[in-house]
């Protein structure tokens, strides 16, 4: 049994590494931090706030569950970006660096 689970992990990371050193692998990575960025100062704001994500939902029009998923990481588009600025008290702010 150990020996089966080292060389599955073994296996695992040679293809992890083989997966790093893919031209998409870094695009994909660096839109993931992006997403994560996102999704981390909106978690910030409406903490900051002091509000749930109920109260969230209901100040943008929308539900629980979407702003759960705005608050993972999910794809979404500036205006719903703005949305929930706006619904945190605050106002979105875009900064090239």
């Amino acid at each position: 049994m150990n020996s089966t689970m080292e060389k599955m992990r073994t296996a695992h990371k040679k293809q992890a590494k083989k997966i790093r050193q893919t031209p998409e692998f870094e695009a994909v990575s660096n839109a993931f931090d992006v997403e994560y960025a996102i999704a981390k100062e909106l978690h910030k704001a409406r903490t900051k706030a002091h509000l749930s994500q109920v109260q969230i939902a209901e100040r943008m029009g929308t539900t629980q569950s979407v702003v759960s998923r705005i608050e993972h990481g999910g794809n979404v588009s500036i205006d719903t970006l703005v949305r929930y600025a706006t619904a945190c008290g605050g106002k979105l702010k875009v900064q090239v660096v």
